[in-house]
C-alpha cells in the first residue's frame, strides 16, 4: 500500500459513500458529493461531484 497525509480543511462537507485517495487534500468550506472519488486537491470554497471528483462550482458566488 501507500501512505500519505490527507488534509481535510476546516467546515468541510462529505457526502456519505466518498473515497479521498491519498493524493487528495480538500479545501476549507469545500462540499464533496454523495459517492465522489477525490483523487487530487480541492480548493477551498468549492463544490466537487462525480468520479474522479471535479470542482463544478464555488460557494459563495453569486452567480448560479
Amino acid at each position: 500500500g501507500h501512505c500519505e497525509k490527507v488534509v481535510i480543511g476546516r467546515d468541510v462537507y462529505i457526502g456519505m459513500g466518498s473515497i479521498i485517495m491519498y493524493s487528495g487534500n480538500i479545501g476549507e468550506g469545500s462540499v464533496i458529493g454523495c459517492g465522489s472519488v477525490v483523487t487530487r486537491n480541492i480548493p477551498p470554497y468549492s463544490v466537487a461531484v462525480g468520479v474522479p471528483a471535479r470542482v463544478i462550482k464555488r460557494r459563495g458566488d453569486k452567480r448560479e
